[in-house]
């Protein structure tokens, strides 16, 4: 297989931090071609860090988030992609990979799908942007791979041309993440994914992240976790030891980038682990607009049930 991956940046301090030189390491070892799409505007010392590892950069403000970078990427490819058999979009909102990438993609190659993505998420808003979730089954949009016969379709490029500013991340994720499964599932195109668990629960990524990564040998752990920006979803204590016991990665990668960017502090006071963990778990498995409902009390009424 020859691959083209197109790897969206951004971080607040337009910075490249090591967590993202790591990933884009270990990328390479599956990617012929990786395009690196910032949007920021990254100074020499920032772009030094990945010489040797991105075939080509682009960095630029552009305010259409991380399918912008993808827009980007792929229209510098656009005449080169009949070199390529898959094309991978990645972005820097998780860290990782815990487990080889290469293994993962031998075992995604034994399936017989036209793209495929790490986990799905099987609910989202309405097209209409309601309050409501319903039922959108959908490749998650921070590490999805296309076969040839899909990025080369002029369809794909059609959509890829479409992207632009959307004002809300609701929109977004509506219009585009679930909106290109969408899309491609109506043009008879089919999918896996390397993660098939708790289909009942709205993205397991951050409500199932500890199970999936000791049950699942999920790959890669989103930054918003440790940066306790879903503390009233979620419990992250013991992320660490976790880490440390599944694959080789690096924790003190997370620790530097987290002390950095982090969302909030560890609360002063706080449940034992396991309280709060089976706190969390009970609330991932209700429907949608009651756990929605709990986060809110969580954050208002009982805050020390957080992180």
């Amino acid at each position: 297989m020859k691959r083209a991956a197109v790897f969206a940046h951004y971080d607040k301090d337009s910075v490249i931090d090591e967590y993202v030189v790591y990933y884009l390491n270990e990328l390479k070892k599956i990617a012929d071609t990786i395009i690196f799409v910032s949007c920021c505007n990254l100074d020499d010392k920032e772009l030094s860090k990945i010489n040797g590892i991105a075939s080509h950069v682009i960095a630029q403000f552009h305010d259409e988030y991380d399918f912008g970078s993808y827009k980007r990427g792929f229209l510098y490819l656009k005449d080169k992609l009949n070199e390529f058999d898959e094309l991978i979009f990645a972005n820097d909102s998780c860290y990782g990979p815990l487990y080889p990438l290469e293994n993962i993609f031998s075992t995604m190659e034994a399936e017989n799908c036209d793209f495929w993505g790490i986990t799905k998420n099987n609910y989202g808003y309405k097209k209409s942007l309601g309050r409501f979730f319903v039922k959108r089954p959908h490749v998650q949009s921070y590490f999805i791979v296309f076969n040839k016969n899909i990025f080369t379709k002029e369809f794909f490029e059609n959509f890829i041309l479409s992207i632009k500013h959307q004002d809300t991340k609701k929109q977004i994720v509506s219009n585009y993440e679930i909106g290109l499964t969408e899309l491609l599932v109506e043009n008879g195109f089919h999918y896996k994914t390397f993660i098939n668990a708790y289909e009942r629960i709205n993205n397991i990524t951050i409500l199932k992240w500890r199970q999936i990564i000791e049950k699942y040998q999920m790959p890669f752990v989103k930054c918003s976790l440790p940066r306790l920006g879903n503390r009233n979803s979620t419990t992250v204590e013991g992320w660490e030891q976790v880490i440390k016991n599944n694959g080789n990665y690096p924790v003190d990668l997370i620790n530097k980038n987290v002390k950095r960017t982090k969302i909030f502090d560890y609360g002063k006071y706080s449940l034992p682990k396991y309280i709060k963990q089976l706190y969390f778990n009970f609330i991932a498995e209700l429907p949608f607009a009651i756990r929605k409902l709990m986060s809110i009390v969580i954050k208002y009424l009982f805050p020390f049930l957080r992180d």
